[in-house]
């Protein structure tokens, strides 16, 4: 009756320490310009500044492709650290990987975890919160449309795809004769 951990065959070696570290990085870094980015959205909501909705939208578009690229790199540190620690690839995450650590790299692992976990929560409390202005103000902007002249009158009438059908002769225009 052995309770002891196994001791791993492999230790983590320099160079894929400073990989993983060099990617946990560039994670933070985006992370860091997502909450920028989220920060902004709600005053933008509220600007009639064509050209920065324009630098908003192109700066989201952005962000999207900087994600699939660190989620390309994502995964191809987690396979190369897989492979040499002949683990599974979905094992691989910083508890996994601090026992085969030497104390100087646990020293370095433990922080940018910890970082990471920081700036994961805020994001997604900042996405839940950005959320809840969006929907807010297009029900908002909804209800207002529905009150103006030359509106569709309330359907409950939806096309194939979803979407609310708007027949042109159903428009009323709110005039008095």
């Amino acid at each position: 009756m052995n309770n002891s951990v196994p001791v791993p065959s492999h230790c983590l070696e320099p160079e894929h320490l400073h990989d993983l570290l060099r990617h946990v990085d560039a994670e933070e870094i985006s992370l860091r310009n997502t909450l920028r980015l989220l920060q902004a959205i709600p005053a933008l909501s509220q600007s009639s500044d064509e050209a920065e909705r324009r630098e908003t939208r192109i700066r989201i578009e952005q962000s999207v492709q900087h994600a699939a690229l660190l989620s390309q790199n994502r995964m191809r540190v987690m396979v190369a650290l897989a492979g040499y620690l002949s683990i599974p690839v979905a094992d691989v995450s910083f508890s996994a990987l601090l026992p085969y650590a030497s104390p100087s790299a646990v020293r370095l692992i433990i922080p940018a975890r910890r970082r990471l976990q920081s700036l994961v929560r805020q994001v997604s409390a900042l996405v839940q919160s950005v959320s809840w202005v969006i929907n807010e103000s297009q029900r908002i902007y909804l209800s207002i449309f529905e009150s103006l002249p030359g509106t569709a009158p309330s359907s409950d009438r939806y096309d194939s795809s979803g979407q609310r059908h708007l027949n042109p002769a159903l428009f009323r225009f709110e005039t008095r004769s």
